[in-house]
């Protein structure tokens, strides 16, 4: 990690006053990784509760249902980020973690950000996020995120706050930098488009056009001033308007060939986002977690359970289960 690079970006927000470091061990610990707790519990099992309220006996209900892996201390966590309060107007109103260096990239990664419930619909989510966008600015240096698709309403709020959708592996993962300018996504009816704010005038990088259960998809070409002047939002404008319609219930396939071609990546394509989709649902439900989100026309929904007997017959195929290949 390039730790560097990252401590004065902590520090200046310390002394800014936006955030206020977790005291480790003891309840302080304790009431902070309620929180984290408190999301996953929001967000999966649909059970919102201000963790400041939080019982052992309820605690531990979430963590049997909420987790797939046993919580981290803040003291091992601390090897590669710290952890925070986030204040606003002085007062504790939710939680945020940020990682000590970029992994040799120009990006921290955000691991935890939640606002307690009783302060929701008052900026302070924007607010916060304003002030590290701002201090990785002044820096250089930019911000990556993991989210879940299934979390619809904080998909949402992240795309947004100007987030370019960066790539979809295990979840989505979002980014931020300060030379590329925000998304501006307009959905209409049977039309789409995203465009970036450019040397005086608005350029359109991508447009959409609904045809029944398929997409028609056309990339601008962007010239290389322009696309210097833009950042990567060439890089990224595909995959994020994907990701917009989708949450509209757009359809995401453009022809059996495309999805032939792209279905297995894990950016770009419409038709990967599309099968991510299908995978990340069909999880949640084999969980029993909440996944309130749209039905993408065109689209199969198969169960956890058809996706491994589907993989199990491809690895036979490919001779993978055959002791005599190891």
């Amino acid at each position: 990690m390039i730790e560097h690079e990252a401590w004065p970006v902590h520090d200046e927000l310390v002394r800014a006053g936006a955030l206020v470091p977790v005291q480790l061990g003891g309840a302080e610990e304790r009431a902070w990784l309620d929180c984290d707790l408190g999301s996953l519990a929001e967000n999966w099992l649909g059970e919102r509760l201000d963790p400041r309220e939080l019982d052992e006996a309820r605690r531990r209900d979430w963590q049997s249902r909420a987790l797939e892996e046993p919580p981290t201390s803040l003291t091992r966590r601390g090897a590669y980020e710290r952890c925070y309060w986030l204040l606003d107007g002085g007062e504790r109103k939710g939680t945020m973690a940020l990682t000590t260096g970029s992994l040799g990239g120009r990006r921290l990664d955000l691991s935890s950000f939640y606002v307690y419930p009783p302060f929701r619909g008052q900026g302070v989510g924007r607010r916060g996020m304003a002030r590290l966008t701002g201090a990785l600015g002044r820096h250089g240096l930019g911000l990556r995120l993991d989210t879940s698709w299934c979390w619809q309403r904080t998909v949402n709020i992240y795309l947004s706050m100007g987030f370019w959708v960066y790539m979809w592996k295990r979840d989505l993962t979002l980014c931020w930098d300060p030379v590329t300018p925000p998304p501006q996504i307009v959905i209409g009816d049977e039309t789409a488009s995203l465009s970036v704010a450019g040397a005086g005038s608005s350029v359109t990088l991508v447009q959409a056009c609904r045809r029944g259960d398929r997409l028609e998809l056309t990339s601008a070409p962007v010239g290389p001033s322009a696309d210097k002047a833009l950042g990567t939002a060439g890089w990224h404008a595909e995959s994020t308007l994907a990701l917009a319609l989708a949450l509209r219930g757009w359809p995401l396939i453009r022809s059996s060939a495309e999805w032939a071609n792209g279905y297995h990546a894990d950016g770009g394509p419409p038709e990967a986002l599309a099968y991510k989709i299908t995978l990340w649902e069909a999880w949640a439900r084999k969980r029993g977690w909440a996944a309130a989100t749209p039905r993408i026309p065109g689209l199969a929904y198969p169960t956890w359970e058809q996706f491994e007997a589907r993989w199990a017959e491809e690895r036979r195929e490919l001779g993978m289960d055959d002791p005599a290949n190891g």
